[in-house]
């Protein structure tokens, strides 16, 4: 089974993943159930450890490059956290998607979408950089633009930012969206 597969089966078996900013959200993402934590704040030097703890707890480890202190988002970058033995690479940048997508990691592009045009320009950057998956932000926004945006993905699709509550994530999921990525921890439970 490829990284990306597993990845994939991990957000269909609980339709959540962690995303993490803090010290102490780590630790309670790691007593939680989602499969995957996604990394979304960090000191380069410092996340070799996170993702060994990541990995010791049977979790999968998603890192935000655009989000890393320390750490270029180019292809050095992407080596890096290759090296601290990531399974996944978040950025909104394709660059960083495609040398992700070179070096063999999974690569997850996101979409922000504040304006009809961003979000245009964003689909628009998808379908040069290929990623494995397509993060939309503010997730919580996809029932009212899934029209404009799943017919234009060939990969799954992921809704994060402002999911709050059970009835967010319902929402999402009925939408087109193959799990959300969400700091709420009521919700990894």
């Amino acid at each position: 089974m490829t990284r990306r597969d597993e990845l994939l089966r991990r957000l269909t078996e609980v339709r959540c993943g962690a995303a993490v900013k803090l010290d102490d959200d780590l630790e309670a993402a790691l007593h939680s159930r989602p499969g995957v934590v996604f990394v979304l704040r960090g000191n380069g030097l410092e996340l070799a450890p996170v993702v060994q703890r990541i990995h010791a707890a049977g979790r999968l480890a998603a890192v935000h490059l655009d989000l890393v202190d320390g750490l270029s988002t180019d292809a050095a970058g992407v080596r890096w956290l290759v090296r601290c033995g990531v399974d996944a690479i978040i950025s909104a940048q394709s660059q960083v998607v495609s040398s992700a997508r070179a070096e063999g990691v999974v690569a997850i592009q996101r979409v922000l979408c504040s304006t009809r045009s961003a979000l245009e320009l964003g689909l628009a950057a998808v379908s040069r950089a290929e990623p494995a998956i397509v993060e939309l932000l503010p997730g919580v926004i996809l029932p009212e633009v899934a029209d404009l945006v799943l017919p234009r993905l060939t990969v799954p699709l992921l809704a994060g930012g402002f999911i709050r509550d059970a009835r967010d994530v319902s929402s999402v999921l009925a939408a087109g969206a193959l799990a959300v990525t969400t700091s709420e921890r009521a919700l990894w439970n």
